[in-house]
């Protein structure tokens, strides 16, 4: 049995505890000494993790709230100028069409962060006939790592439409490409 416990979640390592307690709590003396080591090398884990006791929430993010929101006010806006329904990408030729957003109606998450190439990654994207529109607004993995904008077009396939932009851009500007590449891959409602 190995102790090397970085690549076990939060949840692994209090399940490991607890089984380790139950084992120490059992008749069976044999199993002690090494229940005992896993008990410890597990609480040591948890011990060097940011984990809030139970109640306790991550104060919030309000640069991040305020991307989310003026993300969800360019989706209504691009939704109002384009017809970017999934039904009129197929009818155009694109076997996978983007929904804008999530299901929930909220962005959604980039495969950055998937990946951990990114913290948090909301975004939404538009796939057409000459592309991918995308607008993200991405956080660094980094502690203490300021967010950015990206948007613009991207080929179908390219690393960037799958992890999202490592360019950072005001955020007018990024605002403004998505809608670049919306004119150029969408079609505009009357």
């Amino acid at each position: 049995m190995s102790l090397d416990l970085t690549g076990k979640t939060a949840a692994e390592l209090k399940a490991m505890v607890a089984n380790a307690e139950a084992i120490l709590a059992g008749p069976n003396a044999k199993l002690h000494a090494k229940a005992a080591e896993f008990r410890d090398a597990a609480k040591l884990a948890l011990s060097e993790r940011r984990i809030l006791p139970a109640g306790n929430r991550a104060p919030p993010d309000e640069v991040l709230n305020a991307a989310v929101a003026r993300i969800k006010a360019v989706a209504v806006e691009a939704l109002t100028k384009f017809d970017l329904s999934p039904a009129t990408a197929k009818a155009r030729g694109i076997t996978t069409p983007h929904a804008l957003l999530a299901s929930s109606g909220a962005p959604k998450t980039g495969g950055g962060v998937r990946t951990k190439k990114f913290k948090r990654c909301p975004y939404i994207s538009y796939r057409g006939p000459g592309g991918i529109a995308m607008l993200q607004y991405a956080v660094p993995p980094e502690e203490g790592a300021e967010g950015f904008w990206s948007g613009g077009l991207v080929a179908v396939g390219s690393a960037e439409s799958k992890t999202g932009f490592d360019v950072a851009m005001e955020p007018e500007a990024a605002i403004a490409a998505f809608f670049q590449a919306l004119t150029e891959i969408a079609t505009a409602r009357p």
